[in-house]
């Protein structure tokens, strides 16, 4: 459910929620859980709104036991609907400046109709940019051509403090005017609220292109990197990169395959994901190098290197998960 009560957080709280968070993330220490809550437009009279958004559920989250969900009536009836009819989803780790990572992934997958126009997806950070694109309609490489753009960008003029800047003029040239009516209800963006502790939030409705946006660079912010400032406000909340909370985020399928940009071992999560660098191991980057890439914008060729490999670890997975198995009740690897 959401939450309107504005947050009170110091600056200095801030500076050490963030840093003790991302130094989880980039040191491999396992992913942070935490509770979340759906945002959803408001398109109903007030009164029906009362009524649907009272609890009608908690559940502990699959994959994360320690994950609570506090579930509306129509958050409810609305999933009960869409896993009924949907196939499993995917969800697309945060990943920085790898999204030619998920490019690839997402190449192969839809090439081998593992996903669809119908198939529900999720993501932090790069992850939620590669939900956008797909659910928008544009192609693979042309994200990847929009990625070099904003590399080179990047390269010429430096990345820190100005790439919510760069990010935001790149969304705004290549999102088709209609991306957010596709995005909304098909895509999952996660978002880290601040509010006494971090807690992960999923955003699923997007009233225009500026607000899915909005959306998309509030999942990507690292505090003091995407802008000179700790935090970002979206929808009246103080927030920061989704992947703090939401690492990777549960699509609304009953069924999520869950990709990550960064090693799975390395990370300790090769029980839960099913396509990572893990599935290649032997003609990939090292993890000090993934993680200087995500930081840094690389060359071209190393972000055309970045797709390829995204591309033959989905097709790794996808070989050993039969289509026919996938449209089953699960697929065969970790999902």
């Amino acid at each position: 459910m959401a939450v309107t009560s504005r947050p009170r957080t110091s600056w200095l709280s801030v500076y050490k929620i963030s840093d003790t968070i991302w130094k989880r993330i980039i040191h491999f220490r396992g992913q942070p859980t935490s509770s979340s809550v759906t945002i959803v437009a408001d398109k109903r009279s007030k009164s029906d709104e009362k009524q649907e958004d009272k609890i009608a559920a908690v559940v502990a989250d699959q994959a994360d036991p320690s994950v609570a969900w506090e579930q509306r009536v129509k958050d409810v009836e609305a999933e009960k609907r869409r896993r009924a009819l949907l196939n499993p989803g995917f969800s697309f780790s945060a990943a920085g400046l790898l999204f030619p990572y998920h490019l690839g992934v997402c190449q192969c997958l839809m090439e081998r109709n593992y996903i669809t126009e119908d198939t529900p997806l999720a993501g932090s950070s790069a992850g939620a940019l590669v939900c956008a694109v797909v659910a928008a309609g544009m192609s693979m490489q042309d994200a990847l051509v929009a990625t070099k753009d904003l590399a080179q960008d990047c390269r010429a003029n430096g990345t820190a403090f100005r790439l919510g800047a760069v990010l935001r003029r790149v969304l705004y040239k290549v999102m088709p005017d209609d991306a957010h009516v596709k995005a909304s209800g098909r895509i999952r963006v996660a978002i880290t609220q601040l509010f006494r502790v971090p807690r992960g939030l999923l955003v699923d409705q997007f009233d225009s292109k500026e607000d899915l946006i909005n959306a998309l660079l509030t999942s990507c912010f690292i505090p003091g990197y995407l802008a000179p400032r700790p935090v970002t406000v979206f929808k009246n909340r103080l927030c920061i990169d989704g992947g703090f909370t939401l690492f990777m985020p549960p699509s609304a399928a009953e069924t999520t395959v869950r990709v990550c940009a960064f090693s799975a071992k390395r990370l300790g999560l090769q029980d839960t994901v099913g396509i990572s660098p893990d599935c290649n191991p032997d003609n990939r980057a090292s993890p000090r190098q993934l993680l200087n890439w995500a930081l840094e914008p690389a060359g071209d060729a190393v972000l055309d290197e970045l797709y390829v490999l995204g591309y033959k670890d989905a097709a790794v997975w996808a070989n050993a998960n039969p289509l026919i198995n996938f449209r089953g009740k699960a697929a065969a690897a970790p999902v």
